[in-house]
């Protein structure tokens, strides 16, 4: 009887941290219907809409909303459906660090309460973007790293199969998580063959994700889905030259080189440290193909010769992946309400607009973008990298806990963004916030037993 009434409590602290989640996000969602749409957004709407099919958004995003509007053709539904998706791996992550005590499950919900009511949860919940998606799936892939790390390795097939999965997932959802993916599995590969006694997972997880990632890269087939032109690395390259020709210090034969791709003036005009698309506008990409070696070559010349004007312009352009504060000269997005864009051709309007809860929650959401310290606070993944860090070093340092390991695919996640980012949206890094509430949920697991005044068995060691 006292096992069953174990299992029914903790279903019902299950059951009440995954209501938090969906009842208030759901609030939102209502007050903000249909949803946040963006540039990107409409993009990926219309594609749907008409049929015609780009990678300039990974397809397999594109295709899951197209199944979400045959369900029901509203933007609302691709938004509950991300609700649900966190509430169900919040409340996982949850279970499984739950600390059997009283105390721990407070925390727990106080943290789950802080993650609710956090204007950037609950708007980028429902916001039509694919790194929302991302994001979740990568903070699910860090919580079954946070398992087989804990198992030190002896895992069932299930939970290999689960995580070749998610980390196919990944590498379909966002075209910088192809990368995060392969490098997980060559690493969790290696970490199996020399750690397990089940050596078979080592081949295990590389079959299910090279397999999962190709099934999902059919669906292009299928769709007849056309390739797009722009890729993250041009822009970047023109915008790095640009930087060293305002420098004046690329010779002229080079700048003549430059010259048949762009304009020098054109580009020195538009440059800016934050934001590449302005520079991408006004290059000839066939030209820049043509001659791209002659450029990546430039590039690697002058950051050997300039070194130092590399960093600088390495750390100006990468802000905000390090800098907690947000720079005055920063251009991009933490959060947005308004959805009008010049590609909204549904007409698409806030169903709710003119009421007082609308108006009112925009005005407090809005109120805490114009406070410095509040925007940090809430909005800043770079502080929230560093909290990780900090809450990782005394886990390593007093448990002996490889939370490493378990942040891994966010730390390969913030690299990648850095080299190709086009603009300094905080989506691109949002990962860095979700992680963040995974450690606080590990850390409250490894220390709720002694906060309750309760020895505790610990999972991990």
């Amino acid at each position: 009887m006292g096992y069953i009434h174990m299992v029914n409590k903790i279903k019902k602290k299950d059951i009440l941290i995954f209501l938090i989640i969906v009842v208030t996000f759901s609030v939102f969602l209502y007050i903000f219907a249909p949803g946040i749409l963006s540039y990107d957004s409409y993009n990926q709407l219309n594609q749907i809409n008409t049929s015609k099919f780009s990678n300039w958004h990974p397809f397999f995003h594109t295709f899951i909303e197209l199944v979400l509007l045959k369900l029901y053709n509203s933007p609302i539904s691709i938004a509950l459906f991300q609700i649900i998706v966190f509430s169900i791996i919040w409340t996982i992550i949850c279970r499984y660090n739950d600390t059997k005590t009283t105390n721990g499950y407070i925390f727990q919900i106080i943290v789950t309460l802080i993650i609710c009511f956090n204007p950037l949860n609950f708007l980028y919940a429902i916001t039509l973007w694919k790194d929302i998606l991302f994001s979740y799936v990568l903070l699910f892939v860090c919580f079954l790293i946070q398992i087989i790390v804990e198992k030190q390795y002896e895992c069932k097939y299930r939970l290999v199969i689960v995580f070749g999965i998610f980390l196919s997932f990944l590498a379909q959802l966002r075209y910088n998580g192809l990368y995060i993916s392969i490098i997980i599995m060559v690493i969790f590969s290696v970490l199996f063959y020399k750690k397990s006694n089940e050596r078979k997972n080592y081949i295990l997880l590389p079959i299910i994700t090279i397999v999962g990632i190709l099934m999902i890269s059919a669906l292009n087939i299928i769709y007849d889905v056309k390739d797009n032109d722009k890729n993250a690395v041009e822009p970047k390259v023109m915008q790095y030259l640009t930087y060293y020709l305002k420098q004046g210090k690329i010779s002229k034969e080079e700048k003549a080189l430059i010259s048949k791709i762009a304009n020098i003036d054109e580009l020195k005009e538009k440059y800016n440290y934050t934001f590449t698309d302005p520079i991408y506008s006004v290059v000839d990409h066939k030209k820049y193909n043509k001659y791209k070696k002659n450029l990546l070559s430039m590039t690697l010349k002058y950051s050997i010769k300039y070194p130092d004007k590399m960093i600088y312009f390495a750390f100006k352009s990468t802000s905000f992946v390090w800098n907690p504060l947000f720079p005055k000269d920063r251009v991009g997005l933490i959060i947005n309400t308004d959805i009008n864009s010049q590609n909204n051709t549904f007409g698409i309007k806030p169903i709710h607009q003119n009421s007082p809860y609308y108006i009112y929650t925009n005005k407090i959401i809005n109120k805490t973008l114009d406070i410095d310290f509040i925007k940090v606070l809430l909005y800043s993944p770079a502080l929230y990298l560093y909290l990780s860090i900090l809450i990782g070093f005394v886990l390593w340092y007093r448990k002996k806990y490889k939370i490493i390991l378990i942040i891994l695919p966010n730390l390969i996640n913030l690299l990648l963004v850095a080299l190709s980012n086009p603009i300094q949206d905080v989506r691109y890094i949002y990962p860095n916030i979700l992680v963040f509430y995974l450690v606080v949920i590990i850390l409250i697991n490894k220390y709720g037993g002694i906060i309750n005044g309760k020895n505790k068995k610990n999972n991990s060691e």
